[in-house]
């Protein structure tokens, strides 16, 4: 007896809500926190029938009508009327004989949750509204005929899973050529688009990085293990970005990853299948790289099954004025300016030979934008001095005319002065110009400092 009355506390006290109906369906038993959840009151509904409850609109929906017809387990949502909703589990209870004697139900309130999910359901829309405005915002702009080249082969290939081998100089656009091939591919919308770039991150970590690791697989690891950048991407496109950069031996591991379509975690053996689109960029030369010895022939080709060049801007002039009306427009919304660049500007704009491409360009505009004050209209003051200067002379040549002296401790530091930045323009990444100028890192830091670059 002592036992029964502390089941019934049990029940009585639960904050799920629980009836318990008698063979045909009379209510016989509910606790607070069903009428809590119903929102109806224990003399509405004891002693009667669930299924005339139902009917008679006291309640909008029941399980245990269909349990005792059925004499099978059912589970619904029910939405009361006072706005709870409930995911309700109903049970027959049968005798020793299999007859039907009760039928207990659970009445759980999930109203919480579905606002969560009605939540989530809201911020993946808007997710994917930010990513489309995104691209949108980073979308090509091909008038020149040779972008225009590059757009149609980028359509085209899109719609196979072939490796794709981006080359171009610093600041052209290989991301966004990478993005908008997957844009335009079948699986845009739900597939992953997942992107690294290889000299951003340390040769120790990028193994790891790219495959996953095993639990304790190295020093430091989680011990739950990780799950790598190419698994990410199972399904969609992964970008390498800077693939000239990889060492020699992720190299290996890369043309495997092509050559099979499987990868092994750090430190692990089961093998993993994937089905990854690869598309690689670099503003490397890459044959003279596999001439040095510092990157694979047999990945270079299995790499260069498409090939895509993107040109400097300095060699599409045509996409010039386009692209400064792109840049101003879009900051002109994000910054909430209605400014317009004046004649003088553009034309100033056009003579320069643009070193750092698109990038530097959409830089400059922005800048030229914060920069003006008082006015709608963006002067030729508002130009960086460094262009207007580039624009009024003549083209950096090292020879003693070009000096006012001989005198070689001027004459010296102004040529490294003028390659250094040259290269900064060119190569991106200080560790990129550091390597092409045949220096190491410190010594270019020290210098840059030195210089004011």
């Amino acid at each position: 007896m002592a036992e029964n009355n502390l089941l019934w506390r049990l029940v009585g006290s639960s904050y799920d809500g629980m009836f318990l109906t008698d063979s045909v369906g009379t209510v016989v038993y509910c606790n607070d926190s069903y009428l809590r959840i119903s929102g109806l009151q224990r003399e509405q509904i004891t002693g009667r029938n669930i299924a005339d409850l139902v009917k008679e609109g006291e309640i909008p929906d029941a399980c245990s009508p269909d349990v005792i017809a059925h004499k099978k387990p059912m589970t619904k949502v029910i939405n009361y009327y006072h706005g709870v909703s409930a995911l309700v589990t109903s049970t027959p209870i049968f005798d020793e004989q299999g007859n039907l004697v009760r039928v207990f139900s659970n009445v759980r309130d999930i109203t919480q949750l579905i606002q969560l999910k009605e939540q989530l359901g809201e911020y993946s829309r808007r997710l994917r509204q930010a990513e489309r405005a995104s691209r949108e915002d980073n979308k090509l702009i091909a008038v020149s005929k040779e972008m225009e080249a590059v757009v149609r082969t980028a359509t085209r290939v899109a719609c196979f899973s072939s490796p794709v081998l981006i080359q171009g100089e610093s600041g052209v656009g290989k991301d966004m050529l990478a993005r908008y091939i997957h844009d335009c591919s079948d699986v845009s919308e739900s597939r992953p688009f997942v992107q690294i770039n290889c000299s951003a991150i340390p040769e120790t970590l990028l193994e790891s990085e790219l495959f996953g690791y095993e639990a304790g697989a190295f020093t430091g690891a989680s011990s739950k293990g990780k799950i790598g950048l190419l698994e990410l991407a199972d399904n969609g496109t992964f970008f390498l970005d800077e693939i000239g950069e990889m060492p020699l031996a992720l190299q290996v591991k890369m043309l495997q990853v092509l050559q099979t379509n499987t990868i092994f975690h750090v430190g692990g053996t089961k093998k993993i299948a994937l089905n990854t689109r690869i598309i690689a960029a670099t503003n490397s030369d890459l044959e003279k790289l596999m001439a040095a010895g510092r990157f694979r022939q047999d990945l270079y080709y299995r790499l260069n099954v498409i090939p895509i060049r993107i040109p400097p801007l300095r060699e599409r002039k045509a996409d010039l004025l386009a692209l400064m009306l792109y840049f101003l427009e879009k900051n002109n919304r994000r910054f909430n300016l209605n400014l317009k660049l004046s004649p003088r500007v553009i034309e100033v704009l056009s003579s320069y030979s643009w070193p750092g491409n698109v990038r530097e360009l959409n830089n400059v505009i922005e800048n030229m934008m914060i920069m003006t004050e008082n006015t709608t209209t963006i002067e030729e003051r508002n130009i960086p001095q460094y262009i207007t200067q580039a624009v009024k002379q003549p083209l950096f040549i090292a020879t003693p005319d070009y000096f006012e002296s001989y005198d070689l401790n001027e004459i010296i530091p102004a040529v490294e002065r003028e390659v250094i930045r040259k290269a900064i323009a060119e190569f991106g990444t200080l560790r990129n110009v550091a390597r092409h100028l045949g220096i190491d890192l410190s010594t270019l830091v020290r210098k840059k400092r030195r210089y004011n670059l």
